[in-house]
């Protein structure tokens, strides 16, 4: 069936038909069996690449054999592309960034059809999952759809850019991705009583245009990555009459998360996009090796996740050439299925970032290195820190707990810091400039109280600078 010929009044006629379609996957009762058909088709198309021969695909390969892969296996490819290299035609391809760090974002290559397969198989079922109200699914041909998300090169422009002109009829999206973020807040505020669902951050919601709408208004949908949607379930459903709706999605894996109705600010794994393997977290994998021959991890394929266990993803998307790619990314499964969807994928919350970065609303990501770096740039005197993100309301804070080598004030620190990454840092200043705030906590530690910490330590003790664990971070300030 092709949705391109068809006007608004035809998809209304064949709604119901469209919603058995997007949802009877949720029953599906052979997950293992029908992934691992995906899978050999992916391994037919790719065993002919360069990609294929150097992992060592055939088509009767077994994915557990294959070596797993990271980033800079497929850096090479994406540079300087070579026909033969890739599954699809190398025109093809269109070039995605990841938001990066300190300015330097990755280059990916994905090809368009990949693009499209992934939207005709999840993109319906999104939209009749984000408009779910916890008793029926709410949504209607036509409904406007407002998205204040990236455009140009990322991967969330190139979505919604596929979407909006292959099915235009379907929804209608607002307003225009080449607006600046401030511009998209102002379009809500003016236009919300025409609005149905929202893709927005928490903080834009909460911070910015709750206050100034001055009251409560409903949407069927309010949509996010934001991990404190979870936390702040309750004020969201006061705000737009509904718990929010949490996706998972990245450059390198798709559109691949959608959001679970019975436990709100979390998401499951489409199976049909996406192959997924999961690493216990205490033997997760190193993400910057290249290409990993040989590795400790046994890896459980989707269906044999535990409620309660925290998992590294490893995914093999059916439509791109990444294969067996080892993601930084920690999920935590909290149950092994959704009640009110009556279905038994198992139910993820997004826990942490294996590479210990530290991610503000999705917009900035900061490493361990940086951080001294810009300690040093500008001398600041300090012995030693931890840091990590803490949740003040609506908004991501970097909190950093650090101990000085000479007396200087949390205020002095602070500016220091945030003056300093507003100049090296264009996603800091993004984040800072667009939701109006400094996102960025200083706490002082008194003297002597790394080396008190470490001194109850066995062995050769170091500080983890970047997400300390809440035990030993308390640890740490009870005994100063």
């Amino acid at each position: 069936m092709t949705f391109n010929s068809l006007s608004q009044i035809g998809y209304r006629a064949i709604t119901p038909l469209m919603k058995r379609y997007a949802l009877r996957f949720l029953h599906e009762k052979n997950v293992s069996r029908k992934q691992e058909n995906l899978l050999q088709e992916k391994f037919r198309r790719i065993q002919g690449t360069s990609i294929g021969r150097k992992m060592g695909v055939t088509s009767g390969s077994s994915v557990e054999n294959l070596p797993l892969t990271t980033y800079d296996f497929y850096k090479p490819y994406f540079a300087n592309p070579n026909p033969g290299d890739l599954m699809y035609p190398i025109e093809d391809y269109v070039k995605a960034l990841t938001s990066g760090s300190m300015g330097k974002p990755k280059t990916f290559l994905l090809p368009k059809k990949g693009i499209w397969d992934n939207l005709t198989k999840t993109g319906l079922s999104f939209m009749f999952l984000s408009t779910h109200d916890g008793d029926k699914f709410c949504f209607d041909v036509g409904d406007s759809v407002y998205r204040n998300i990236p455009g140009g090169s990322y991967l969330s422009g190139f979505l919604s850019g596929t979407f909006q002109s292959r099915r235009s009829a379907l929804v209608k999206q607002v307003p225009e991705l080449e607006m600046t973020y401030h511009e998209k807040v102002d379009y809500f505020i003016e236009n919300y009583p025409d609005i149905q669902v929202a893709y927005m951050t928490v903080t834009t919601l909460l911070d910015e245009v709750y206050p100034r709408i001055g009251k409560p208004f409903h949407l069927k949908g309010f949509i996010t990555q934001d991990r404190s949607a979870g936390v702040l379930k309750e004020k969201i459903r006061e705000v737009t009459g509904n718990y929010p709706k949490v996706t998972y999605g990245s450059t390198e894996t798709l559109f691949s998360g959608l959001p679970s109705i019975e436990f709100p600010g979390c998401f499951f794994l489409d199976w049909r996009n996406m192959y997924c393997e999961f690493v216990p977290e205490e033997k997760s994998v190193e993400t910057s090796e290249g290409l990993v021959e040989k590795s400790d991890a046994e890896t459980l394929p989707l269906m044999d996740v535990e409620s309660g266990k925290r998992y590294q993803l490893i995914a093999t998307p059916f439509g791109n050439d990444l294969t067996r790619y080892v993601t930084p990314d920690l999920f935590e499964c909290v149950s092994n299925g959704d009640s009110i969807l009556e279905t038994e994928l198992p139910i993820f919350s997004f826990y942490a970032r294996k590479d210990k970065l530290i991610v503000l609303h999705n917009f900035t990501r900061i490493a361990e290195e940086e951080i001294l770096n810009v300690l040093r740039d500008t001398s600041i005197p300090f012995k030693d820190f931890t840091a990590r993100v803490e949740l003040e309301g609506a908004r991501d804070f970097m909190a950093i707990y650090i101990e000085l080598s000479s007396p200087m004030d949390a205020a002095e620190v602070s500016s220091r810091i945030h003056e300093e990454l507003l100049k090296i840092d264009k996603d800091w200043r993004d984040l800072s400039e667009m939701m109006k705030y400094i996102p960025l906590k200083i706490h002082i530690l008194p003297d002597g109280a790394f080396s008190r910490y470490l001194a109850n330590k066995p062995g050769m003790p170091r500080i983890e600078r970047i997400g300390m664990r809440e035990n030993r971070l308390d640890e740490l300030l009870s005994r100063n």
